[in-house]
């Protein structure tokens, strides 16, 4: 078994785990993220109840899930 003192082991944890955080700041500030207008692309099928973005269409969709096709603000 390898023996260290306590302290260069708590030493070396804190480390380590100051590094890992750092890291992950650093990732997610370089992460983009899309902004969409909710009213343009969100989309609930009347149908099935499935929520999906589709942003090629303004009037009419196609539900992913049940392949019915719905207009905007029809419940």
């Amino acid at each position: 078994m390898i023996k260290i003192p306590i302290d260069l082991a708590a030493t070396i944890y804190l480390i380590i785990s100051v590094c890992i955080l750092f890291m992950w700041f650093i990732l997610e500030k370089k992460t983009k993220y899309i902004r969409i207008k909710k009213e343009d692309t969100f989309w609930i099928c009347p149908l099935c109840f499935y929520e999906y973005v589709d942003s090629r269409s303004k009037d009419i969709s196609r539900c992913p899930r049940c392949k019915t096709l719905h207009k905007k603000g029809e419940k």
